[in-house]
C-alpha cells in the first residue's frame, strides 16, 4: 500500500497516537479531544496530498531544506503553530510533536506493509520532505509570534518606564534652580539629572529596538538640516557628561542636505558613546564629518583593542551579541551594556539609504564609518 494510501485511510488510528502523545505534555494535560488533534488531520492531509504530488530533484532538495515555495494563505502547519502557541507550547514540545507524528506513522505503516520496493524508499524520502517542510513553517510561525509579543512587551515596558522617569528628571532641575541649597545637594541634583538623561537615552535605544522588529524601521522626517550644527552639538554633550576625555573634530565641505536631523544626531551620540566606553581614559577620539558632491562621509575612531572577527559579525545586532557573550559576563559587574546603540545607528542608517562600516585592527584601533547620499530618504511610515 503507498504511503498516502494509507495515511488517508488509517487516519483516525495516527490521529490517535498523536492524541496520546499531545496528551503526554503538560500543557494540554487537560485539554479536549478536539484541542489534541488540532490542525493534525490536516497537516497529514497536506502530506498525503504532497506524496502523490510529482517533483522535480531540485523541488525535493528545497523541500527537505524548508524551502519549499510558500503559499499565499496560512497552512495547517502555521495554524497549528498559533494554537500552540495560544496553549502554552514551548519550541522543544512543537518539535517533540512533530517527531512523535513522523514516527507513528511510519511505524503503522511499516507493520501493515511490506516495504521493499524503490517506490517504498521513495515515498518514506517524501514523507520526510513534506515534514520538515511542516516542521518548517509550524517554528518560522511559533518563533515570528513570540518574537513580536517580545518586542510588543519591550516597547510597553519603555513607554511606562519613561513617566515615572520624567519626573525624576523634572524633581532634580527643580533642585539646581534652588541656589539656597548647599553645594552637595546641588552635586547630588545634578548627578541625579545626568542619570536620568542617561537613562532616558537608553529608553530610547530600547522603544527603537522594539519599533524595528514591529515595522518597517526606524520612522525619520527628513528636512533640510545642517549635519555640522548637529555633529558640534552632539559633541558638546559629550563634552559635558566627559570632561576628562579629549575629542578632536574635523569637518569639510557642504555639510546641508535633506536628513532627519534629531535621528542623526542620535546616531552621532551613540557612536560617540560607544568610542567612549570602549577606548581608555588618556586616548582622544577622532571625529570627521566630510561633505562631497555624491554623500556625507562621518567617521568615529578611537584607540581600542582589535576586535575579533566573531564580534565583527554581531556586531549591529545586540541579541546574537549576548547570546555569544560566556556565561560570566551575561550577570554582575562584568555585564556589559546590552549595545543597543549600535543597533538602531545601523537602522537609522538604513533609514537614510546610507550604510555603515566597522574597521578594527591592533595598530589602527577601531573606526566606524557612516555614508548618506546626497538625496531625500524616504520616509517611514509617516509619508
Amino acid at each position: 500500500m503507498k504511503l498516502s494510501t494509507f495515511i488517508v485511510s488509517n487516519l483516525e488510528v495516527i490521529l490517535v497516537e498523536w492524541e496520546d502523545f499531545a496528551g503526554s505534555l503538560a500543557p494540554l494535560e487537560d485539554a479536549t479531544k478536539v484541542e489534541l488533534r488540532d490542525h493534525a488531520a490536516a497537516v497529514l492531509r497536506v502530506v498525503a496530498r504532497d506524496l502523490d504530488t510529482p517533483q522535480t530533484e531540485h523541488e525535493s532538495i528545497a523541500k527537505s531544506q524548508g524551502k519549499a515555495v510558500s503559499s499565499d494563505t496560512d497552512t495547517a502547519a502555521e495554524l497549528h503553530a498559533e494554537e500552540r502557541v495560544a496553549a502554552g507550547f514551548s519550541g522543544e514540545q512543537v518539535m517533540a510533536e512533530y517527531r512523535a507524528l513522523r514516527s507513528s506513522v511510519l511505524r503503522l505503516w511499516a507493520k501493515s506493509t511490506e516495504l521493499t520496493s524503490r517506490e517504498d524508499i521513495q515515498d518514506i524520502i517524501r514523507f520526510n520532505e513534506a515534514i520538515d517542510q511542516a516542521q518548517t513553517e509550524s517554528m518560522a510561525r511559533y518563533t515570528q509570534m513570540l518574537r513580536e509579543a517580545q518586542n510588543l512587551f519591550l516597547a510597553i515596558l519603555g513607554h511606562d518606564v519613561r513617566t515615572p522617569l520624567g519626573a525624576v528628571s523634572m524633581g532634580a532641575q527643580i533642585l539646581l534652580m534652588d541656589q539656597t541649597l548647599p553645594s552637595k545637594a546641588l552635586k547630588v541634583g545634578l548627578r541625579i539629572l545626568n542619570s536620568s538623561k542617561r537613562m532616558d537615552a537608553i529608553i530610547r535605544d530600547l522603544l527603537d529596538f522594539s519599533t524595528t522588529h514591529l515595522g518597517n524601521g526606524i520612522p525619520i522626517d527628513p528636512r533640510t538640516v545642517d549635519l555640522l550644527e548637529i555633529c558640534q552639538h552632539t559633541l558638546d554633550e559629550a563634552k559635558a557628561f566627559h570632561p576628562d576625555r579629549r575629542f578632536e573634530l574635523v569637518a569639510e565641505g557642504n555639510l546641508t542636505g535633506a536628513w532627519d536631523g534629531q535621528r542623526m544626531g542620535q546616531a552621532f551620540s551613540n557612536l560617540i558613546s560607544n568610542a567612549i566606553q570602549h577606548s581608555s581614559a588618556n586616548s582622544a577620539i577622532t571625529i570627521s564629518i566630510i561633505g562631497s558632491p555624491q554623500e556625507i562621509t562621518y567617521t568615529v575612531h578611537n584607540d581600542a583593542e582589535a576586535i575579533s572577527p566573531t564580534v565583527l559579525r554581531t556586531l549591529f545586532d545586540p541579541i546574537k551579541r549576548f547570546a555569544i557573550r560566556p556565561a560570566s559576563e551575561r550577570v554582575g559587574p562584568r555585564m556589559q551594556n546590552l549595545g543597543l546603540g549600535l543597533y538602531v545607528v545601523k537602522e537609522i542608517v538604513t533609514a537614510h539609504d546610507g550604510d555603515i562600516s566597522v574597521t578594527s585592527s591592533v595598530n589602527d584601533g577601531v573606526t566606524f564609518t557612516v555614508r548618506l547620499p546626497r538625496q531625500i530618504p524616504h520616509r517611514r511610515y509617516d509619508d
